[in-house]
């Protein structure tokens, strides 16, 4: 009820502004070359006045179409003489609502703004600012498309950034410059974050060159979502943290995300190909290198879902970064053991990733494991510091984690238990650098559980020796916790991710409905699932509530 009173409340307020504005559209009213003559009146005679009466005029009030007409017709006829003390008229002139008017008139605006840009470069940034600035202009929300009166609106804003930047080239980089500078807050709201993305994959179909570079913007922006959708999801744990405005803030941050999410993969399935490439690139640049983010990164498993040839370069590339193959060097320790999550989460739960992938690079991981730890016996001033051997046990782990979740695959039959056997998994195991000790308690569980059961190996004595070890120690293990592909929660982009991801099945347990179907299917049954979907509950911290590696069931993913 209070909900729809402060509706109530503001549809009232709107139409008395409206209704305002309409009045004060009527009264007021140009006289034929009034804006011209005033414009030279201060050129010539430094007459002010007038002049900073005609700035008030076009901040306070709306401009019928007559009104329209002369403002732009004055100002075209003394276009060269707007010099660069003429920004604050120029900034004004361009925020004047223009896109949805009558053709004739929004031919009228494109006129001047060429002709400005053409006599005047400098007042180009005020132009694009303004351009920008007239995407991120609150609306309602739309579900398959805008629309056709919002979507006329944007193109013709699209038709003059691209008459701008054909007649003058070099401005792309100030494009850019523009398009970073005017990205909306995270907080913005939803509309107004999944309008400028939306306009961003616009201007990008039709700007090539700088496709790229939109979306590595786009993305960025979308990863600073997603982090803090995951800091206020820890501050949600901490019930002394918790107030009402942190609760809405994560439902705006969180549906903002998904309906960017929504628009990029919208993006990957029309332009296909040269999409696909160039998410890759942003993979490499953006994604890779950021910690503990949920949601971003599954865009990297809808990529590799449709192009095997993509899935072949990003599987090939986060191996080589993990083992430090590159030739430039074994590169940050960081990145490395993100890369070999990333790289154990992709093989793991991609249902377009064949088998085959998973064999060979389960084989390339053990075999550099073993080669790693002989290069450990035979070194002087070997030692068992964790940090040292981080990669080696970020390996270790992303074996254990794959071995654990495709148990199903991996014992079907004698030809693949052989091949487990064949990855000397003991010595792994019982090593000195001693990666149990630092694996996440779930994955070391479960991996137990299924190599115990298929007498591949017996870690039991090792896992009561750290636990005894950890009991002892002054200070708690830490372990890494993050696994980046965990069930992926937001609802809308969820119906195109889910189908994707295989579900981590219990070698212990019968097989019960899957948690992606269990969400679609309240998705399409119950209205109300999409509220309880939003973080407006606590959602399960990634694996660390969680006994199976990789997967929660549908019960356990909203507590």
């Amino acid at each position: 009820m209070a909900v729809a009173a402060q509706k109530s409340v503001a549809s009232l307020m709107r139409k008395t502004l409206e209704r305002k504005a309409a009045v004060a559209r009527v009264k007021f009213r140009f006289k034929t070359n009034q804006v011209e003559q005033i414009l030279l009146s201060y050129i010539n005679d430094k007459n002010l006045g007038p002049y900073s009466e005609l700035l008030k005029v076009l901040q306070d009030f709306p401009l019928n179409d007559d009104n329209y007409r002369i403002l732009f017709e004055d100002s075209l006829s003394c276009v060269v003489l707007l010099g660069r003390e003429f920004k604050q008229f120029i900034e004004l002139v361009c925020s004047v609502e223009w896109m949805n008017r009558s053709e004739e008139l929004v031919e009228l605006f494109s006129r001047f703004v060429l002709n400005l840009v053409t006599a005047h470069n400098y007042h180009c940034p005020t132009v694009m600012t303004c351009l920008m600035k007239h995407f991120k202009v609150e609306g309602e929300n739309w579900e398959d498309c805008p629309t056709p009166e919002t979507l006329s609106k944007w193109s013709n804003i699209h038709t003059i950034i691209a008459q701008v930047l054909a007649i003058m080239p070099m401005s792309s980089d100030l494009l850019m410059q523009t398009v970073v500078n005017q990205f909306p807050y995270y907080k913005a709201g939803v509309y107004i974050n999944r309008a400028y993305v939306y306009n961003l994959i616009w201007m990008s179909k039709y700007i090539p060159l700088l496709r790229e570079q939109i979306i590595t913007v786009i993305i960025s922006r979308m990863v600073i979502m997603d982090v803090n959708i995951v800091d206020l999801s820890k501050n949600k744990t901490q019930p002394d943290a918790v107030f009402e405005m942190d609760v809405e803030e994560q439902n705006i941050v969180t549906d903002s995300l998904d309906k960017c999410m929504l628009e990029i993969l919208k993006w990957l399935e029309e332009e296909r190909d040269p999409a696909l490439n160039i998410m890759c690139n942003v993979f490499d640049r953006v994604i890779l290198p950021t910690y503990g983010i949920q949601h971003v990164q599954f865009l990297l498993l809808y990529t590799i879902s449709i192009s095997q040839q993509c899935a072949d370069r990003i599987l090939k590339n986060l191996w080589m970064v993990a083992a430090g193959l590159h030739g430039i060097g074994p590169g940050a320790l960081a990145t490395r053991k993100t890369a070999a999550s990333h790289l154990a989460g992709l093989l793991a739960r991609c249902v377009r990733v064949p088998n085959s992938r998973l064999i060979l690079y389960l084989k390339n991981m053990a075999e550099w494991c073993h080669s790693y730890i002989t290069a450990t016996q035979e070194s002087t001033t070997a030692s068992d510091n964790t940090k040292v051997h981080g990669a080696f046990h970020a390996i270790c782990h992303a074996i254990f984690y794959l071995v654990a979740f495709k148990n199903h695959h991996l014992f079907m039959n004698k030809e693949n238990l052989h091949f487990v056997e064949s990855l000397n998994l003991p010595r792994l195991v019982t090593c000195s650098l001693n990666p149990l000790r630092t694996c996440p308690p779930q994955v070391t569980h479960a991996f137990s559980s299924v190599t115990r059961a298929h007498q591949v190996v017996y870690c039991q004595a090792i896992i009561e020796k750290n636990a005894r070890h950890t009991l002892q120690a002054k200070d708690a293990e830490q372990y890494d916790e993050w696994f980046p592909y965990d069930p992926y929660t937001l609802p809308m982009s969820g119906k195109v991710i889910w189908p994707l991801c295989i579900e981590y099945k219990d070698f212990l347990k019968g097989d019960n409905e899957s948690q992606y179907s269990s969400m679609t299917r309240k998705l399409e049954e119950d209205d109300d699932y999409l509220m309880i979907a939003t973080p407006n509950r606590k959602l399960a911290n990634s694996l660390s509530n969680s006994i199976n590696p990789g997967f929660r069931t549908s019960e356990t993913i909203i507590m």
